[in-house]
């Protein structure tokens, strides 16, 4: 074999194998990097213009901290940026997907192959000038390095495949029940709403899944279904004013967050102004959050001149009321 042809067969393999520690290590990034990227993408809700990675927010921190639980349960960057926007609608997206790093990804292990294919047929057809025995002897030194080349190539095609898909959730599921859930697994029900997060019917099971999550106390994982619900075109009025309920009460009593409460409970109130659990949470936090006496006593009292009210309920809502018009402080 001549030595320009043992140089091009050596470039060669250097430039494949080069090119597949590239993608290797660009496809495994540490998941700090992975938690700062994704989040760095994603609109705070509750913030002007900031990223949940860049928001001081205590919802932003929380969103972060979902997004760190999804990286550490092994889920792709694509698998947890679509459970966000599935979450929060394309709103909250602060930028379009980042296609070019995904094209590198893809599109290098591809060129890395097609460039030793392209080393192969070159030398098939600019064969050095040499006798025939010779040649015979070099292409059966020289094989072994072919088939090195392509394999490897063909290796990092593949491998770059299941890195970018593994855990995928499931698909294809046709049927939507949502009339009767309490035998369905969480899991399940995660991967039905995956799959048909489009669907007319998909409201009443991630509503339900939404508040199994909320009465186990598993809030930040119950907080995105609770907002695509309340950001869904195809949700009920009563569903809608639940979801943003649930929402209020998180960012109040979860985090403190008076402004955020009070505007999502405004919201539900817009959608259903007679909603009790919207006016008895506003009531509550604009007396334990504002000291604003008067604007929650005026709630309470529109609750209670509700004749329909359960007397459990006008108990409660009557106490506050009076504590209320002492001016007691909330406890």
């Amino acid at each position: 074999m001549s030595e320009r042809l043992r140089n091009l067969i050596t470039v060669a393999l250097i430039a494949v194998m080069a090119v597949a520690l590239v993608v290797l290590v660009a496809t495994n990034p540490s998941d700090p990097d992975r938690i700062q990227s994704i989040g760095s993408r994603i609109k705070c809700p509750v913030c002007q213009g900031e990223s949940i990675a860049n928001s001081p927010s205590t919802m932003a921190r929380d969103m972060l901290d979902l997004v760190a639980e999804r990286v550490a349960e092994g889920r792709t960057d694509q698998e947890i940026i679509n459970e966000l926007l599935g979450s929060f609608s394309g709103a909250v997206l602060l930028d379009p997907p980042a296609s070019g790093s995904t094209l590198v990804l893809w599109l290098t292990p591809v060129a890395a192959l097609i460039f030793g294919v392209g080393v192969i047929l070159w030398w098939r057809r600019h064969p050095p000038q040499v006798t025939t025995a010779e040649t015979d002897a070099g292409t059966r030194r020289l094989a072994p390095l072919m088939i090195l080349a392509v394999a490897f190539g063909a290796i990092v095609v593949v491998a770059g495949f299941f890195l970018q898909d593994r855990g995928g959730p499931a698909s294809g599921v046709a049927a939507i029940d949502t009339e009767n859930l309490d035998d369905v697994s969480n899991e399940t029900m995660e991967a039905v709403i995956a799959a048909n997060a489009d669907h007319p019917q998909v409201d009443g099971m991630r509503l339900a899944l939404a508040e199994r999550y909320f009465q186990e106390g598993k809030f930040r994982t119950a907080f995105p279904h609770f907002l695509a619900v309340a950001d869904s075109t195809y949700a009920s009025d009563s569903q809608v004013v639940t979801a943003l309920v649930r929402l209020a009460g998180m960012a109040w009593e979860g985090n403190g967050e008076v402004d955020a409460a009070l505007g999502l409970l405004d919201q539900a109130l817009a959608v259903d102004d007679g909603s009790a659990p919207a006016l008895y949470l506003k009531g509550q936090v604009l007396w334990c959050g504002s000291n604003a006496f008067d604007e929650s006593a005026g709630l309470f009292q529109q609750i209670l001149a509700d004749p329909e009210l359960p007397d459990e309920s006008r108990q409660t809502v009557q106490n506050d009321l009076d504590a209320v018009n002492a001016r007691t402080a909330c406890t």
